[in-house]
């Protein structure tokens, strides 16, 4: 366990120094060991990404870093993908996932899109710069338990709760997940969200608690 724990880190800080042909052949060299491909994404690659994502939010990143680093874990995640067992890939709800009107960050809306499919959940991605009548239209049209929008900008945020009033008048029984890093627990409680997380693993667990009682309150 040690020596996959460090083999993950090394995956994690290599992706954080940006050294795109080392990621590659860590992690095929993962997969060729056997590791669990989850783990490959969940404790190497989404950690190196993270930090990346902090480094940026403390302006030590640029932009040129953070894009280079999704595209790095977007290709990796395409080199484990393949080997994900088929029961990690069941469909066990679905999400309509957007930023918010007038905010056009999606590097954060993507990692969670992604994550959310591979925990198995069917995503309806709208993109960047999403009405709220726009994330209502997808719900009614695909009957999603969840309607999540982020938002990375703070005069995006009050976006947010229109949303969630929105869903409240149209939609009742939707769960709605809002996030984004200007958002937090307090912002979603006050705004009467159902869920928020501080990172995409988090967020895979709060969709899975939310599907499950919008599923039950359902029948």
């Amino acid at each position: 366990m040690a020596n996959t724990d460090q083999y993950l880190t090394q995956i994690a800080d290599r992706l954080f120094q940006l050294k795109e042909d080392e990621v590659y052949e860590l992690v095929r060299n993962a997969l060729d060991r056997g590791l669990e491909p989850l783990d490959i994404i969940n404790k190497g690659l989404t950690p190196g990404m993270t930090a990346v994502g902090e480094e940026f939010e403390a302006n030590r990143y640029y932009l040129p870093e953070l894009l280079l680093c999704a595209e790095i874990f977007r290709a990796s995640v395409d080199m484990v993908r393949p080997r994900l067992k088929q029961k990690a890939i069941e469909k066990k709800g679905t999400v309509v996932l957007g930023t918010i009107q007038q905010d056009i960050h999606d590097i954060g809306k993507n990692i969670v899109k992604l994550m959310f499919e591979l925990d198995g959940l069917e995503v309806h991605d709208l993109g960047i710069d999403v009405l709220c009548a726009r994330f209502l239209e997808e719900q009614a049209r695909t009957g999603a338990e969840i309607v999540a929008a982020s938002a990375m900008i703070t005069s995006t945020v009050p976006g947010l709760k229109q949303l969630v009033d929105l869903v409240r008048e149209k939609a009742p029984g939707t769960a709605v997940m809002i996030g984004g890093a200007p958002v937090s627990a307090a912002i979603a409680s006050a705004y009467g969200a159902d869920g928020t997380a501080p990172d995409c693993i988090s967020a895979v667990k709060v969709a899975q608690s939310l599907v499950s009682k919008v599923r039950s309150s359902r029948r």
